[in-house]
């Protein structure tokens, strides 16, 4: 992928919508350093006097910079916002706005890493109109209310927020605070949010000093649900990490106008709502090495039976874990036996197990069956013993299979044939590179031979 120097803005953008929009590249790149520099200056408090998101609507806003698909001027703040998030990740990508590298740990191995979201952004979708996969462009419930942990308001407790569609120019308050400033909620604010209702309450005062009370975990389920109605799923960079493999998700745009991290330090509720980490270990510990080694092998004695299998070595691995060739963490892998070498050392098939998968599936995930899934991963795994054995292993092709579906539903159907016809021109033009000596050698000898049959 060309840097972000290289690129253009596209001149043609489908948005969440449903609306398709114009960008001069020449234009917002003209306009951007006036917003970009005013923006350097700094308030009383030493803080940014204005916020990251407003300076990106002041560049679409500048001039010939936004067009609807007719060439009409269009006006960045009658756009919903996912609309808008979009097309500010578009600046960013593109190199038009400044995006410094995040720093960032590898979620599998913990490898520290630093890269600008942005730059990794998969644009074919938006630039071919292909927003129509049922799960990444699945428009956000605005009619439900979404469950949250509890909280109190007012006298009531609150388990669910309501939020309604707002366009940029009604969230404005929200989107000119400055991401290095400290938060304040407020009536302006929580209308700028959207959040039409916490609970049955609807009065934005009652629900500003609810929010500002809120326990941590209840103000982080907040956020992320206005990330998920304000940002479309596409907005998502993949980092694959150099030393395991794994991807990595990282939002795009990074800098977002709402942070998950806690608006104050909180008091233990004498109701026991707002105590912070209340629920911590409530799901129960999750087992340690040993005890979950007696649990694998317990669970491998009974599936080895049931299956009609033996001598496949086990391995619980504590270790970083594997992945498969999308990135994702494995549970478990296989690996086929081999003959014996000239030493005459032959190794057996092997089932291994990674401990630290399990254990980052069960924190993520209060439902994870710890026990149902090493049976299933174990059986899993057999199942590709049996196959090999049979010399065809279907569910691997499936895997690669899904793999390769889930690449092409990120990256864009048009895109993934792009890559695809440059790979194919690539790899021929590699084989030329390399052959063309011999391609000489046999076009002067079947001159030669021509010629001498001539006389």
């Amino acid at each position: 992928m060309p840097s972000s120097a290289q690129r253009l803005l596209p001149a043609q953008v489908h948005l969440p919508s449903g609306s398709v929009v114009r960008l001069s590249d020449a234009a917002a790149r003209a306009h951007a350093p006036a917003v970009f520099g005013a923006a350097e200056d700094r308030g009383s408090d030493g803080h940014a006097a204005v916020g990251r998101c407003a300076r990106d609507v002041q560049v679409l806003a500048g001039p010939s910079v936004l067009a609807d698909a007719r060439g009409a001027p269009l006006d960045p703040l009658g756009l919903p916002l996912p609309d808008a998030h979009v097309l500010r990740a578009l600046l960013a990508f593109a190199g038009v706005v400044p995006e410094e590298p995040g720093k960032y740990t590898c979620e599998n191995c913990g490898a520290p890493f630093e890269v600008a979201p942005s730059s990794l952004l998969e644009i074919g979708p938006f630039t071919d109109g292909e927003l129509d996969d049922p799960e990444l462009d699945r428009p956000f419930d605005f009619h439900a209310s979404h469950p949250i942990p509890a909280l109190r308001v007012g006298r009531a407790v609150c388990r669910g927020v309501r939020l309604v569609e707002r366009t940029v120019d009604e969230a404005l308050p929200l989107l000119r605070l400055p991401a290095d400033g400290a938060l304040r909620i407020t009536p302006s604010l929580v209308v700028a949010m959207g959040i039409a209702a916490l609970g049955r309450e609807r009065r934005a005062p009652v629900i500003a000093e609810a929010l500002a009370r809120a326990p941590d975990e209840a103000w982080a389920a907040i956020v992320d649900l206005y990330h998920e109605a304000r940002y479309p799923a596409r907005l998502v960079a993949v980092h694959r990490c150099q030393g395991c493999g794994a991807r990595n998700d990282l939002d795009v745009p990074l800098e977002r106008e709402l942070d998950r991290a806690p608006l104050r330090a909180h008091e233990a509720d004498p109701d026991g709502i707002a105590a912070p980490g209340a629920m911590a270990g409530a799901a129960g510990a999750f087992p340690d090495l040993d005890a979950f080694e007696a649990r694998v092998r317990a669970a491998a004695e009974r599936v080895y039976e049931a299956r009609g299998v033996r001598n496949i070595d086990l391995f619980i691995d504590a270790g970083v874990p594997a992945c498969d060739d999308g990135g994702e963490p494995l549970l478990g892998c296989y690996t086929p036996g081999t003959p014996a070498d000239e030493l005459g050392i032959a190794r057996p098939p092997e089932i291994r197990i990674f401990y630290r998968t399990f254990r980052t599936e069960a924190r993520e995930d209060p439902g994870f069956d710890v026990d149902a899934e090493i049976v299933e991963t174990i059986d899993h795994e057999v199942t590709h013993h049996l196959h090999h054995l049979a010399g065809s292993d279907p569910l691997d092709d499936e895997e690669h299979e899904h793999i390769e579906r889930e690449q092409r539903r990120r990256i864009g159907h048009a895109e993934a044939l792009r890559r695809a016809r440059r790979g194919a021109l690539s790899d021929l033009g590699g084989f030329v590179r390399a052959t063309w000596p011999a391609w000489v050698i046999a076009a002067v000898a079947t001159a030669l031979a021509w010629c001498e049959g001539g006389r």
